[in-house]
């Protein structure tokens, strides 16, 4: 998985449960906004691996990856 702050190989969870880099365990994440819709995205697993989603899923299917 990957950090969701830089990129790099995450190791750790954050206190939202999202996936981190040691360098940014404690630090609070801001979460992207939508390109579609321009609400917030939060963190999603699929077999694939995590990425950012809509938190407007189903109606928008907004994605970023981390």
């Amino acid at each position: 998985m990957k950090c969701a702050e830089c990129g790099s190989e995450a190791s750790k969870s954050n206190a939202s449960g999202m996936p981190v880099c040691s360098k940014h365990a404690k630090s609070k994440i801001k979460s992207p906004k939508c390109p579609n819709c321009n609400l917030g995205m939060v963190i999603r697993k699929s077999k694939f691996g995590a990425f950012w989603g809509c938190m407007a899923f189903p109606m928008c299917d907004g994605l970023k990856k981390i």
